[in-house]
């Protein structure tokens, strides 16, 4: 009779529809620079995207800024945009709860002052941002796409206009940073110019030069210098591990 019955029940639990399991894909992503909004110049970066089985959920959008793709978020030191109340990165973000099971979403816009990059003042730097959607936060969560890293040119050699700028520099895969790591080695990384070395560099390249020992005379054309960027505060994390959920 017990044995009857447990047939009965897990021929009940095989007809039953499995769980529906939200997911996303990512279209397009792309950023704008010189945007105002609350009198403050600043950055949108835009998505579209589709989702399936997400009526009712929660999605949140997100932006994470890094100093190079794969390397260190750049800190939040005002609590205005923060990744969450234990992890200090500077993000970006948004939720919205989905009247329909499948929705096409076209240009969801996350904005940032540049300001609150929370970058050092006089220098220009290259960052880049990554975007990713996930649902129903908290422990529960799931995580459901991120994009490649998108560079982001930012100019603070004028303290009182700090601005960001078009980038046309490659957007950088997350396969090829996934790659990268695993051959220890390091992508869209900018170094900053230092001017004795400049110097010497442009000495050494005029006596090879003379000696006809130089292959290529290269570029006469000269590029703006980028900067590293630079933190208020580094602490020991690898931001290639950050969960993918953050909301507690």
């Amino acid at each position: 009779m017990k044995s009857t019955i447990l047939a009965l029940l897990l021929s009940f639990v095989a007809i039953l529809p499995a769980a529906a399991s939200t997911t996303a894909r990512l279209n397009r992503t792309w950023v704008e620079t010189g945007v105002m909004k609350h009198d403050q110049e600043g950055l949108s970066l835009h998505v579209d995207f589709d989702l399936t089985d997400a009526k009712g959920r929660l999605v949140g959008v997100q932006a994470i800024f890094y100093s190079r793709p794969g390397g260190w978020a750049l800190r939040d030191k005002n609590d205005k945009y923060r990744l969450s109340p234990s992890l200090n990165y500077v993000a970006a973000f948004d939720y919205f709860r989905p009247a329909e099971s499948d929705m096409k979403v076209n240009d969801f816009e996350l904005f940032i002052p540049v300001r609150e990059l929370h970058l050092n003042n006089g220098h220009k730097y290259r960052i880049y941002a990554q975007l990713s959607l996930y649902s129903d936060p908290g422990k529960k969560g799931e995580f459901l796409a991120e994009s490649d890293f998108l560079p982001i040119t930012v100019d603070l050699t004028d303290p009182n206009h700090p601005k960001a700028i078009p980038d046309f520099s490659q957007v950088i895969t997350v396969a090829e940073v996934d790659k990268a790591k695993k051959e220890g080695r390091q992508v869209g990384v900018t170094t900053r110019k230092n001017p004795k070395q400049d110097k010497k560099a442009k000495k050494e390249k005029a006596r090879k030069m003379k000696a006809n020992k130089w292959g290529s005379h290269g570029s006469k054309v000269e590029k703006d210098s980028i900067d590293r960027a630079t933190f208020w505060q580094k602490e020991e994390v690898d931001s290639t591990a950050l969960p993918k959920l953050y909301i507690e």
